[in-house]
C-alpha cells in the first residue's frame, strides 16, 4: 500500500469488522518513564493522520519534562484513541502501582492522577469503577527515548515492567523508540530485543522546529499503526467479554498492590529487627557516657 492507502485503511479501521465481543474503541495506552518523547509522539501521530499542518496537541515542554499529572486522551480516529498516561520517574512500588492502574484502565480518563501511598490506590480504583468504560479495548505502547541510552543495570527493571504489562493486558507491549537518528539506537534496540520484545519501532518525531513532511517519517508512523491493528484483530478474538476482561485487570492490579504492600512492611520489620539486634558501637557508648 502507498501512503494514502495506508492512511485510509487506518482511518477506516473499526472493531465492528472484528469479532469484537462488545468492545467499542481502542485505547492505545502510552506508558513509561518521564521525558521519553510521549508528547512529541502524540503530536506526530496527530500530524500524520489528522492535519495538513503541524499543531501542538500535547505540550512537549511540560509533558516530556515530567509535569503531566493526568491521563489525557487524544482521539486519532473513530476507533483509535491515544492515552498519555502519567509517567514515572523511578521504579518504586508506589509509582509502578499507579502505572498499572492507569494501564489497566482502572482510573478515570482526562482527570488528575496522584501517587498514592499505602493502600489508598485501592480506594481510588474502587471509587473510579462507575467512571471507567469496560468497552474500551486496551493496547499497551511503551515509549522510550534512544537519546537516554539504556544502561545494563536498568534492563531488569524495564523487562519486569514490560512483562507485568503483558500479563495485565494480555498483549505484548509494542516498544516505540524515539530519536532514532541518535547514535545509541543500535545498542538500545539490541537490549530491547534481548528482553524478548516482539515488536520494536524506531522513529523520529516531528517537532515545532522540524515538521517538514517526509515520506520516511510518515511511513514509519503508518506502518506502526498497521501492525497495531493486526495485533488488535488477532488478540480481540481470544478475549472474553469486556466486563470480564476489566475484572481480570482489576484483580491483577489489586493483587499487585497488596503483595507489594506486604513485602514493603516485611522489609520494614526486618530493618527494624536488624537495628534492634545491632551491637552498640564504641562511639555510641562514649556518647552515652558523656551524656
Amino acid at each position: 500500500m502507498d501512503i494514502p492507502e495506508m492512511t485510509e485503511h487506518i482511518k477506516n479501521f473499526s472493531l465492528h469488522n472484528c469479532d469484537n465481543k462488545g468492545f467499542k474503541r481502542v485505547l492505545l495506552q502510552l506508558f513509561g518513564f518521564l521525558g521519553q518523547g510521549k508528547s512529541s509522539f502524540i503530536n506526530t501521530c496527530k500530524y500524520v493522520l489528522d492535519d495538513t499542518e503541524y499543531k501542538i496537541y500535547a505540550d512537549v515542554k511540560n509533558n516530556d519534562g515530567g509535569n503531566t499529572t493526568a491521563r489525557i486522551t487524544y482521539p486519532l480516529t473513530d476507533t483509535l484513541t491515544l492515552v498519555d498516561n502519567r509517567g514515572c520517574s523511578v521504579m518504586n512500588t508506589y509509582e509502578t502501582g499507579e502505572i498499572f492502574a492507569q494501564l489497566g484502565n482502572l482510573l478515570p480518563l482526562d482527570q488528575e492522577v496522584e501517587w498514592s501511598k499505602d493502600l489508598k490506590l485501592v480506594d481510588r480504583i474502587v471509587a473510579a469503577e462507575r467512571y471507567v468504560q469496560s468497552s474500551d479495548f486496551i493496547f499497551p505502547i511503551f515509549v522510550y527515548s534512544v537519546k537516554k541510552g539504556l544502561a545494563s543495570q536498568e534492563v531488569p527493571e524495564i523487562k519486569e515492567l514490560l512483562d507485568i504489562a503483558k500479563n495485565l493486558t494480555g498483549i505484548c507491549p509494542v516498544v516505540v523508540l524515539t530519536h532514532k537518528t541518535h547514535s545509541n539506537l543500535r545498542d538500545v534496540r539490541a537490549k530491547f530485543e534481548d528482553m524478548d520484545v516482539e515488536r520494536i519501532f524506531a522513529l523520529e518525531n516531528f517537532t515545532p522546529e522540524d515538521h517538514l513532511k517526509t515520506r520516511g517519517k510518515h511511513e514509519e508512523v503508518l506502518k506502526l499503526f498497521l501492525e497495531v491493528i493486526k495485533d488488535i484483530q488477532f488478540r480481540i478474538q481470544r478475549f472474553s467479554d469486556p466486563e470480564e476482561e476489566r475484572e481480570k485487570r482489576k484483580q491483577f492490579v489489586l493483587r499487585y498492590i497488596y503483595e507489594t504492600e506486604v513485602k514493603k512492611r516485611e522489609e520494614e520489620m526486618e530493618r527494624r529487627h536488624r537495628n534492634e539486634q545491632r551491637p552498640v558501637t564504641t562511639a555510641e557508648q562514649r556518647n552515652c557516657t558523656l551524656q
